[in-house]
């Protein structure tokens, strides 16, 4: 499949850069709504930033306490999207615009989001690199103008050019918040180089796209129903889906994909808009989950800098809130929606796991329940039970004798 577009799942599944939100160009409100969104730009106006103190998305997947173990230091991260504006906090290590791109400005916010998530001052590894691969403009970019949608070629561009780059660069994981939904060859040949380095890759199991049917309930999906959902279908590809809170129903919000490997929660996550504005996420969107997986990837690479990348991928699935990774040969998932579930970061830190270099986890330390009994305590075996009782029997008998012997003397005397 050749450069023509395809059509394409910015798993953000917001507001297009060419739909105003209606708040966007009113002044902030008194509590300080401050929305992520991919509508806002370098020229936007710049609202007040977020006060929002709390993270539930933290709090879900225990963010905190990983972060008093590792921040990300010295993890490089490439990020394959729209373009990562230098907005505080956010440490990018280099930049290239690709496919066409333009190489000056942004047309979408999308790149920044992510990059915020991942690294920003409040994303999850606030002290990891990232590096900028711009492939696109807009996911409504107006092609007679020169500008780049999202494409099958463009993320095989970004893909080349992060190949060449690592040899300099060393990269430890690469996110890529996009999709298509139809495979390439050109894709996913460059899926497999890509996956042979040592680098772990992280890409959006889908979004249920406005316009799609998906108000018809049936074509939302059931357990065995599999999406197509590309780079992130590839094998070596970790696939990353999006919860809803308050235990919603994900079919309303992301495809069911049998490639799905972990998942997310992201509303209430905080980032970066590309006006610099500190921003809130609001939707529940596999773009903003593969970013935050990106990042916990990031806090464990630091803290096991030997392990490879199956390695990582393991300690994230052995540690997750659900079923764990699937198990055997012909193993599947049993949740198209969460894979082997929520990733809990502190857990994929500190839990006693000893993966295998090819992924597979040895052992794992017991769990310890609250209504666990302890066994009983083993029968012991007397090995000299016999002798003693001889020498028991023999000890009464002998006293007995001797103190006959001492009541019957005085009559002996006479």
């Amino acid at each position: 499949m050749g450069p023509a577009r395809l059509r394409t799942t910015l798993a953000a599944g917001v507001v297009a850069a060419s739909v105003v939100p209606v708040w966007a160009g009113s002044p902030a409100h008194a509590d300080h709504d401050a929305p992520c969104s991919v509508g806002e730009v370098p020229g936007s106006e710049r609202l007040a930033d977020t006060h929002e103190k709390d993270n539930p998305v933290f709090d879900r997947m225990h963010v905190e306490q990983a972060q008093e173990l590792a921040m990300g230091r010295g993890v490089d991260v490439a990020v394959i999207d729209s373009g990562v504006m230098r907005v505080d906090g956010i440490t990018v290590g280099g930049a290239r615009a690709l496919a066409g791109a333009s190489g000056t400005g942004l047309l979408s916010g999308h790149g920044t989001i992510v990059a915020g998530l991942i690294a920003g001052p409040r994303g999850v590894a606030p002290g990891a690199t990232v590096f900028d691969y711009k492939v696109y403009d807009s996911d409504t970019a107006d092609v007679s103008q020169g500008q780049k949608q999202p494409t099958s070629a463009g993320i095989v561009a970004g893909i080349e050019a992060v190949i060449a780059d690592d040899r300099q660069v060393g990269f430890d994981v690469v996110n890529i918040s996009l999709a298509v939904d139809s495979s390439d060859p050109a894709l996913k040949a460059a899926v497999a180089r890509l996956v042979a380095l040592d680098v772990v890759v992280v890409a959006s199991a889908g979004n249920v796209e406005e316009g799609d049917g998906s108000d018809d309930e049936g074509s939302r999906g059931t357990p065995g129903n599999d999406a197509e959902v590309f780079p992130a279908d590839y094998p070596g590809v970790l696939a990353v889906s999006a919860t809803p809170p308050q235990g919603e129903d994900p079919s309303a919000y992301v495809v069911p994909n049998l490639d799905t490997d972990v998942a997310a929660p992201t509303v209430g996550a905080i980032s970066a808009n590309a006006t610099g504005q500190v921003c809130v996420v609001g939707e529940v969107a596999t773009s903003w989950a593969a970013a935050e997986v990106s990042g916990i990837l990031a806090l464990l690479r630091e803290r096991f800098p030997r392990e490879t990348p199956r390695q990582l991928v393991a300690r994230l699935q052995a540690t997750t809130e659900g079923a764990g990774a699937p198990q055997g040969p012909d193993a599947v998932v049993e949740n198209p929606w969460t894979g082997a579930g929520v990733v809990q970061a502190h857990d994929a830190l500190t839990r006693e796991i000893q993966p295998s270099r090819r992924g597979t986890v040895k052992t794992t330390v017991a769990e310890t329940r609250a209504d666990a009994q302890a066994p009983p305590a083993p029968e012991r075996v007397d090995l000299f039970s016999t002798p003693r009782a001889i020498l028991l029997w023999a000890g009464l008998v002998a006293g007995s004798l001797l103190a006959l012997a001492f009541m019957l003397r005085p009559l002996l005397r006479r």
